[in-house]
């Protein structure tokens, strides 16, 4: 067997094989034989058709077969004789087979770049100075008064402010109905649904039914209905007013902690600020990759773009799915998305390895003891007991996928304490970009129960 290969890129490959006459004839001659172990023709028992007959009756069928196991059996040699290491499923081209002739093939597959480590020691970078504005802390506040509201029957009240609703309702839009039209028990909070739906249902009694119509916003994040005319029926058969507590010392000390209203602000201000924190040092860590990636242009595998693309959109997926739409609710184009992000996947492809080159360099690794830290902080997230967290990372193979993650933040982490950062005046309000109105969550959209 001869091999040649050509590095027609850093990051992708073409291997050469030219498979003497002498192996291709041995592995003809064990796919007749298995083949005649199969085959069965009207005159001859299965396993005794002659070689000739067999040859006639299959055709290329046989010569199909060959080509396969011949390329089976001496790709991974073929590599091996190169030194080429694929990270990719190779494409296969090979010449007309000719029985008594030399077998040639091709194999095009992606391998890693050669990465130079780039500098990373004194890296530049900029952070806002973090404060706690006062309409934050209201936020927070407004957040624990929201989770300590009770609520209790209203039978002689009418949906409006501060009111909670049991309802069923059956709509269409233009007179066709659509995902979400219609709900049994859906628990529907003045204040917190599309307005105009508000204001159709506003005033109603338990076990009062109305019929509402109202115009979709034409920017409205369901796409499917946006502008159009909903006609719904509605039947209120529950009402709950809330009781929002008082913002004073007595909710202090309900809390079990606190005697002051205000160490319960102060609290508050010290969580978001932590929270803050955390996200600045999530910005801080894209600075870097988008830094090293800018800096360093190398060639990345098309294979880890893919991977890349195909992971950006399960992200959106179950964003999407967080607020009850489908990429089509939301209008959006899978092939459109792919397209406007492949330079951006690229840039994440090239700043990863970037990152896991300098982890190399550093030696940086993540022990039994980092794992096991970091599953009783996902035990404690999601709420489980820490063997379980355990055996669902074991059971579905996720433990070196967790490690890498852990590898490659480690190491972030080490060029950070390396950076030299700058202070810059916060953005105000006005500098950043505003939020569209077909992002807004609104309802009725999907039942909620």
């Amino acid at each position: 067997m001869k091999t040649t290969i050509d590095k027609k890129s850093s990051v992708r490959h073409r291997i050469s094989v030219e498979v003497s006459p002498q192996r291709v004839e041995r592995s003809a001659t064990a796919v007749l034989g298995e083949m005649q172990k199969e085959t069965a023709i009207k005159g001859f028992r299965k396993g005794e058709v002659p070689l000739d007959i067999l040859k006639k009756y299959l055709g290329q069928d046989i010569n199909k077969e060959v080509i396969k196991k011949v390329i089976r059996n001496t790709y991974v040699e073929a590599l091996r004789r190169e030194n080429s290491v694929p990270i990719s499923e190779p494409f296969i081209e090979h010449e007309n087979y000719t029985e008594g002739d030399p077998f040639i093939y091709h194999a095009s597959f992606d391998v890693m770049p050669e990465i130079v480590t780039p500098e990373y020691d004194g890296v530049k970078l900029e952070k806002e100075k973090l404060e706690v504005t006062k309409e934050e802390l209201e936020e927070g506040i407004k957040r624990l008064q929201y989770s300590m509201t009770q609520l209790e029957p209203a039978p002689d009240g009418q949906v409006g402010p501060d009111m909670i609703a049991l309802i069923d309702f059956d709509g269409t839009a233009d007179g066709k109905s659509f995902k979400g039209s219609e709900a049994k028990d859906f628990v529907a909070e003045y204040g917190n649904m599309l307005q105009l739906f508000e204001k159709g249902i506003k005033g109603m009694k338990q076990g009062e039914e109305r019929d509402i119509t109202f115009e979709y916003p034409k920017d409205y994040f369901n796409k499917e209905i946006a502008g159009k005319q909903g006609k719904f029926h509605v039947k209120v058969k529950e009402l709950r007013k809330k009781i929002i507590p008082e913002l004073n010392d007595d909710l202090a000390k309900s809390l079990g902690k606190y005697e002051k209203f205000d160490q319960v602000k102060k609290e508050i201000e010290n969580q978001i600020f932590k929270l803050k924190e955390n996200y600045q040092k999530q910005q801080l860590s894209l600075q870097i990759v988008r830094k090293l990636a800018t800096d360093n242009p190398i060639e990345v595998p098309e294979i880890m773009v893919s991977d890349e693309l195909g992971a950006m959109l399960e992200d959106l997926a179950q964003q999407l799915k967080a607020n009850g739409q489908s990429f089509e609710d939301a209008g959006i184009n899978t092939k459109d998305f792919v397209n406007k992000n492949y330079n951006e996947a690229i840039m994440r492809v090239r700043g990863y390895l970037l990152v896991f080159s300098i982890s190399k360099k550093e030696d940086i690794k993540i022990n039994d003891k980092d794992i096991e830290d970091r599953m009783a902080i996902i035990a404690q997230q999601t709420r489980q007991d820490v063997k379980k967290a355990q055996e669902h990372f074991n059971k579905n193979n996720l433990i070196e996928k967790l490690k890498s993650q852990m590898l490659y933040e480690k190491t972030l982490d080490l060029i950070l304490s390396k950076a030299k950062i700058k202070e810059v005046k916060a953005k105000s309000k006005a500098e950043e970009t505003p939020k569209k109105t077909s992002e807004k969550k609104e309802k009725p959209a999907k039942a909620k129960k």
